[in-house]
């Protein structure tokens, strides 16, 4: 998302490439209902990566897989769009925006609970 940020704002782009209204920049970032996530980082790699199971690839291997597949996830320009995806979907297994399924679930817990509280009126 903060890198949506930056290029939304033009901080990266020169002056001459800055005239492009932000929507049009926006579009190019929006998945389809399908799901297809068009440009995103992870594309064309080894869905394995994205899969780690210690027990059929060994917990060094599975730890490796599931390191470098943040590492692509990191600059992936859809980033933000997979992981809600994944967590609209509850998806168990796997890595999808950069955090594996119990990141996912915790995250998915502190959102919950933030909810309760503003639905309280602030008292958590």
């Amino acid at each position: 998302m903060a890198q949506l940020r930056t290029l939304i704002s033009g901080a990266t782009r020169t002056p001459h490439l800055t005239a492009r209204p932000a929507a049009t920049v926006l579009a190019e970032y929006r998945p389809n209902p399908e799901s297809d996530l068009r440009g995103a980082a992870c594309a064309d790699s080894d869905t394995n990566l994205f899969y780690p199971d210690p027990e059929e690839m060994g917990p060094e291997t599975a730890e490796w897989a599931e390191r470098r597949a943040k590492m692509i996830c990191a600059g992936c320009p859809v980033k933000s769009f997979c992981l809600a995806d994944a967590m609209e979907r509850k998806e168990a297994h796997g890595i999808f925006g950069g955090l594996n399924e119990r990141e996912r679930n915790t995250l998915l817990r502190r959102v919950a609970r933030s909810r309760v509280g503003v639905n309280a009126g602030g008292a958590a």
